[in-house]
């Protein structure tokens, strides 16, 4: 639910599963009072969780503490604007929450499969941002590659890094140190990257070697080119400010 201008026209919106309405008003016309307001009353009332998009910030100013301060709600904001005074928004929390109810509960392999699934969801968002692997080509399958790569690193975040470290900058640090070459030994007839490295300590049956098979099974060269797609995606996190409502 949200309102938008454009061409200095009002647009109230409402998307749900079975309807789709838009109204369009000029300002003024009581898009707002009289139509949003009741409905965000509404949910409030019905206790159930809501999303609004506000550019103006009339919503929050005018609702908020009504749903707080009347009907129990927790009030968050991601305010773009300003990053450094907006709350806090973990792109992995629903990864690393059902990750640690598994840690808690490994005999429910629910939990398991929740923690992943939201992986999976993450990493096909990032890396098909603006379409699909068919949209690539030839080079479908470094996207496809770099869907699973990312989807095992914050796996592999979610189940070990410290608490204060599972965030998304975390996986764009993971994975830069991925590239770098790795220790070998002496006798070995060819250098292992880093990736094979860490692939190579877990367990043939984690699910985060799996997700990384097709990056690992390839050439040297294929391999380096899938890690720099994934790296690339997640440049956009790259930022100071923005850091500061993910981390």
């Amino acid at each position: 639910m949200g309102v938008k201008k454009k061409n200095g026209i009002d647009y109230a919106m409402v998307d749900d599963d079975d309807v789709h309405t838009l109204m369009i008003g000029a300002a003024g016309c009581g898009k707002t009072a009289f139509w949003l307001y009741p409905n965000l009353e509404y949910a409030c009332a019905a206790g159930m969780s809501f999303l609004t998009t506000d550019t103006k910030g009339d919503l929050y100013r005018n609702y908020g503490n009504i749903a707080k301060q009347y009907y129990g709600y927790d009030v968050a904001i991601i305010d773009l604007r300003n990053p450094t005074k907006s709350d806090g928004n973990n792109l992995l929390h629903l990864v690393n929450k059902y990750m640690d109810e598994y840690k808690t509960h490994p005999e429910n392999i629910a939990l398991k499969a929740k923690a992943e699934k939201y992986a999976k969801i993450i990493a096909k968002t990032l890396i098909f941002s603006d379409g699909d692997a068919a949209s690539y080509g030839q080079n479908a399958f470094f996207y496809d590659a770099a869907e699973g790569l990312m989807t095992a690193v914050i796996l592999l975040i979610a189940e070990f890094a410290p608490p204060e470290q599972r965030h998304i900058v975390s996986v764009f640090k993971l994975i830069q140190d991925l590239l770098a070459p790795g220790n070998s030994e002496p006798k070995a007839k060819q250098k292992m990257t880093q990736f094979q490295v860490l692939m190579a300590k877990l367990p043939d049956t984690h699910k985060a070697k799996w997700f990384a098979g097709a990056a690992l099974n390839t050439s040297e060269q294929a391999m380096q080119s899938v890690l720099s797609t994934a790296l690339s995606r997640l440049n956009a996190f790259l930022d100071s400010e923005l850091e500061q409502i993910l981390c």
